[in-house]
């Protein structure tokens, strides 16, 4: 809405003066506005140049258009982030703002700002009069770092889309006159830059000189459509895990810990990085202690460390390590096969292990009415798969609101109908809703975790996020995450996210503790339990040979079996540990009755003796 009351605005400033002539010649425009925004990023900033050039031109010899008007550009603000951030990065673009003519001298100018998050006006005073032949020139430059994520050698350019109510043409009702209205946008990188991977819209020019290419947009193809521009195949992050294991013994002396290790132990078992095909993503371990006593991948193909440690003092679990995903460039990017929704259906009900990605949870409601006739709507008139789970995303973005004080809260999970009907959403609710969606419309889904929007090392600790996979035959599981944005929807290769866990069902972790003490791990904090993953360069990882694959680190095993439970039945449960009292106790009973059993025959047996030579002759 501010956009368009920025053009009303800018037309209601430019007076038009009309020279009342009695012969009137027919052009096809009157007049032209030519606004160019040239977007120019150089290779390793975190910042972009930003240039915008209004051209006014007059093609009717009969109009002019005087000083009294003005010409205002809108700056935009930061789509998120605290005040205060919005604050420096305004401040930031008024240092670096220059308005200057075509000959290149200084244009005064005066500074409007909106509400926090609407931007700025700049507003320019016509510097002279625009004539026949004689065209208007002002530049508006100014230096940015909402436009661009530069993390090492990954970069993301956006720029914000033109408002619905952009317009083209305009006729005055009074004059009779037209004008033509053109928005251009100019992208321009250098050489160094790494390989292109994504270009949103998909109708674009590129053109090369001098080293720097230029890829420009045209406004029609950039109304309600940002656009986004991605650069760089290949990342590494390194993660480190730390649980802190509380004491929860208070029975056993710590001295005794080793000696009496079977009565005083918790088992945790905590989710490792998997590894997952669609971003080829694998895993190397650099430390991890304790050594976990096993590492099981689960039949979802989640990687979970099994480790015993002292229940009688604190300690902790650390692992840490590097992971590495891909993507291919703009001409190899992996393409998404789009069956017909019915040829998809009949392949999905010939594979029975598909059908636990169908089934009604708690949170996914697949079956409720509501849901049932939402996810059917949504299909109606669609033939192939990829147009019901584009519509089903829309839909999603149409109905949910991120409400960001939920993120912040304890962000109570409340399921897909009741974020469907209007209650509180972040992106655990996109998910939930499209799973349950996606399901009832017969399309295999399942929720996944793990870290997006990764940067540089920060004393932050990650946030888990939330988003969707489905099922893709002859591509496997296809990334979706419907709280990206509506319009450029994030379906399928990002490497800007590290996949930790994936789930059939409501359970958002694989986190859990065994013990015969008192423990809540609902009630663990980031103090508690953390990760932090951030990208490095390639160069910065330890030699290969040096790091651990997970069958380096422990036996695996793909769920847990008899000695696996034995093993937490006898350690971790009041049962177990009376066991292990009990048993060396019954074993020294069994050995001294065995004992007294074995005297008292061999007493017999000389008293026998005895008797026996007492009767002889």
């Amino acid at each position: 809405m501010e956009m368009y009351k920025l053009l009303r605005k800018t037309f209601l400033f430019l007076p038009l003066l009309l020279l009342f002539i009695t012969d009137i010649h027919a052009v096809t425009y009157d007049f032209e506005f030519i606004n160019t925004t040239t977007v120019n990023y150089t290779t390793g900033e975190d910042y972009v140049d930003v240039t915008t050039q209004f051209l006014r031109k007059v093609n009717n010899r009969e109009y002019l258009f005087s000083t009294k008007g003005e010409k205002i550009f809108h700056i935009p603000d930061s789509a998120s982030g605290k005040d205060y951030e919005i604050e420096l990065e305004r401040q930031y673009k008024l240092d670096s703002l220059k308005v200057t003519s075509n000959t290149g001298n200084s244009v005064p100018y005066t500074v409007e700002k909106l509400e926090l998050g609407q931007g700025l006006y700049i507003n320019v005073p016509n510097y002279k009069t625009t004539t026949y032949g004689s065209v208007y020139v002002v530049n508006l430059n100014y230096k940015t770092h909402i436009y661009v994520r530069n993390v090492k050698d990954w970069v993301a350019i956006q720029v914000p889309a033109l408002h619905q109510d952009t317009e083209f043409t305009q006729k005055d009702n009074v004059s009779g006159t037209t004008t033509k209205i053109e928005y251009n946008l100019n992208l321009v990188v250098d050489s160094n830059i790494t390989p292109l991977t994504k270009v949103l819209p998909t109708t674009y020019t590129a053109s090369t000189k001098d080293s720097k290419t230029t890829y420009s947009f045209n406004g029609e193809d950039r109304v309600g459509v940002p656009v986004y521009m991605e650069f760089g195949t290949a990342r590494v992050f390194r993660f480190e895990t730390k649980l802190k294991a509380p004491k929860t013994d208070n029975i056993v002396p710590e001295k005794y810990s080793q000696a009496l290790s079977a009565l005083s132990t918790n088992i945790y078992q905590v989710p490792l990085p998997r590894e997952f095909a669609e971003t080829n993503q694998r895993v190397m371990i650099e430390d991890i202690y304790p050594k976990p006593s096993k590492v099981t991948i689960d039949l979802e193909g989640n990687v979970i460390g099994t480790f015993e440690v002292p229940a009688n003092k604190d300690t902790q679990i650390l692992i840490s390590g590097y992971i590495w995903v891909e993507q291919g460039d703009l001409e190899n990017s992996r393409n998404i096969p789009n069956l017909e929704y019915s040829e998809y259906k009949d392949a999905v009900r010939k594979d029975s292990k598909l059908s636990a990605y169908l089934l009604p949870t708690k949170y996914w409601e697949t079956t409720d009415t509501f849901i049932q006739s939402q996810a059917l709507e949504l299909v109606k008139e669609k033939e192939f798969v990829l147009d019901v789970i584009k519509s089903t995303y829309g839909y999603i973005n149409e109905v949910l609101e991120y409400d960001n004080a939920k993120a912040e809260s304890s962000n109570e999970r409340i399921g897909a109908k009741a974020a469907l009907q209007g209650g509180a959403s972040v992106c655990m609710e996109y998910s939930d809703a499209m799973i349950a969606l996606l399901r009832a419309q017969g399309i295999p889904t399942r929720a996944a975790v793990g870290y997006v929007g990764i940067e540089d090392i920060t004393d932050q600790k990650n946030v888990p996020h939330q988003w969707v996979q489905v099922w893709v035959p002859e591509y496997g599981w296809l990334s979706i995450d419907p709280s990206y944005e509506s319009v450029n929807m994030q379906i399928g290769t990002n490497i800007d996210s590290v996949l930790w866990e994936t789930f059939f069902d409501d359970d958002d972790t694989n986190l859990g503790v065994y013990t015969a003490d008192s423990i809540d791990l609902s009630t663990f904090t980031k103090e508690n339990y953390s990760i932090q993953v951030y990208a490095i360069e390639e160069k910065d990882v330890p030699e290969v040979g040096t790091l651990l694959s997970y069958s380096d680190i422990a036996t695996q095993g793909e769920d847990m079996d008899v000695k696996d439970t034995l093993n937490i039945l006898v350690k971790t449960t009041t049962i177990g540990k009376a066991f292990i009292i009990i048993l060396p106790i019954l074993v020294v009973l069994v050995l001294l009755i065995l004992l007294l059993s074995l005297i008292t025959i061999l007493i017999r047996r000389t008293k026998s003796q005895r008797t026996s030579q007492n009767q002889q002759p």
